[in-house]
């Protein structure tokens, strides 16, 4: 008897260290072999059930994926990407090799579903995959014919890897992030993208497009970037849409504001003006003096239109002047009607506010009126050396910068 349990004492203890063998031997297979020379292969998909393209799909709850190496098994919800977005059930891996994408329900029908599998897979040694997949699927007898297609530029040379989404127009009680993501496309080499399969006619619908530089496929702050402002639409009888050259711009690069010249002004003298940038804790504009021309500075004509460069990018306030001195700055005159001392008043000035400036473009916008009155300053401007007091204007660099009385020195008095 004795010997009986020893037996299966040695048989349980050798059980014992096999396990701890085969365990040890999975783990191992988390990292390259020692010694041998690293993997540097990204995986890739080399199976997909429905077959691709298929049409006339009828109960279909599943798809299969298969690539050509081991992969980290992860949730189908990190793995692909389904347009339209459909509800999935469970994942299942098989050997890390084989995924399997249980759904709640059945492929809707009369439907163009589009599974795409974003680059970025990573395979058991860290290995990312360098490309995406799409599978068309149809449970319509045939796909949609509509195309949308363009090229994507970046200060004039064409971005590869850049993204083109496309989002249906939304309603008015809602803004175009809220919408679902209808269909996903990244540039070629030569900056071109396609967005197939879509009804013709079809839409109306917006475009976001932007540089991937780090391939991640969503937009980042510091990626070139741009909502376009057109409404596209495939209409009866077009199966094909080229939208043209869509140009992005990198994220600090100043825009323009552009306006028709000011109304007749009450008071006699040039216009100009200068954009200038609102910061985040921005309570308005109040003039200070200063030496120097602001960055963006020009004259504006009644009846012509004007720009202003060097604008933003980023919410933006253009201010106005009205230069009564002529010595073309925004100065503090002196009012010399005072009874007993010399009161200071702000040439005319007049501000258009929040204008939005997307870089890198312009952006048309309405001129403000002109105050009858003229604004008195605290004090004067400091004097200069063989120029006049009133030769100094406010300073573009912070829109919260406020006169104080004792700020700047009075003018020394005359001997």
């Amino acid at each position: 008897m004795a010997a009986q349990n020893h037996s299966n004492g040695s048989r349980a203890g050798a059980a014992g260290l096999a396990l701890l063998f085969c365990l040890a031997a999975a783990c191992a297979t988390m990292e390259a072999p020692r010694g041998g020379p690293e993997d540097r292969t990204p995986p890739t998909v080399v199976a997909f059930s429905p077959d691709s393209g298929s049409v006339a799909l009828k109960g279909v709850d599943r798809f299969v994926v298969t690539f050509s190496e081991k992969v980290q098994p992860r949730p189908a919800e990190t793995v692909l990407r389904l347009y339209p977005d459909l509800e999935i059930r469970k994942t299942k891996w098989k050997g890390r090799r084989e995924m399997t994408v249980e759904l709640f329900d059945t492929l809707p029908a009369d439907t163009t579903i589009i599974v795409e599998i974003p680059r970025g897979v990573v395979d058991i040694h860290r290995v990312p995959s360098k490309q995406t997949w799409i599978f068309p699927l149809a449970t319509a007898d045939s796909f949609p014919p509509g195309t949308v297609a363009g090229q994507i530029l970046l200060a004039g040379e064409p971005v590869k890897g850049a993204v083109a989404e496309l989002y249906a127009v939304p309603p008015d009680s809602s803004t175009w992030e809220r919408q679902p993501l209808l269909r996903r496309a990244e540039a070629d080499t030569s900056g071109r993208f396609a967005l197939p399969w879509l009804p013709a006619p079809g839409g109306p619908w917006l475009l976001r497009v932007f540089a991937d530089a780090n391939g991640d496929l969503r937009a980042g702050e510091n990626e070139a970037q741009r909502l376009w402002p057109e409404v596209y639409d495939l209409r009866s009888g077009s199966e094909t849409l080229d939208v043209g050259i869509l140009n992005l711009f990198d994220p600090k690069t100043p825009g323009r504001i552009e306006a028709l010249g000011p109304s007749p002004s009450p008071w006699d003298g040039n216009v100009f003006g200068w954009p200038l940038a609102i910061a985040d804790d921005d309570t308005g504009f109040v003039p200070v003096h200063a030496r120097t021309a602001p960055a963006g500075f020009a004259a504006s004509s009644p009846g012509d239109t004007v720009g202003w460069d060097e604008a933003g990018p980023g919410l933006v306030r253009l201010i106005l002047f009205v230069d009564l001195d002529g010595d073309s700055l925004l100065s503090a005159l002196p009012d010399t009607l005072a009874a007993d001392s010399v009161a200071w008043s702000w040439e005319p000035f007049a501000w258009a506010d929040s204008i939005e400036v997307e870089p890198g473009r312009p952006v048309w916008t309405t001129l403000p009126a002109f105050p009858d009155t003229l604004s008195r300053s605290p004090n004067p401007p400091a004097p200069v050396s063989s120029r006049p007091d009133s030769t100094l204007m406010t300073t573009a660099a912070d829109s919260l910068a406020a006169a104080s009385p004792d700020s700047v020195p009075p003018p020394e008095p005359e001997e």
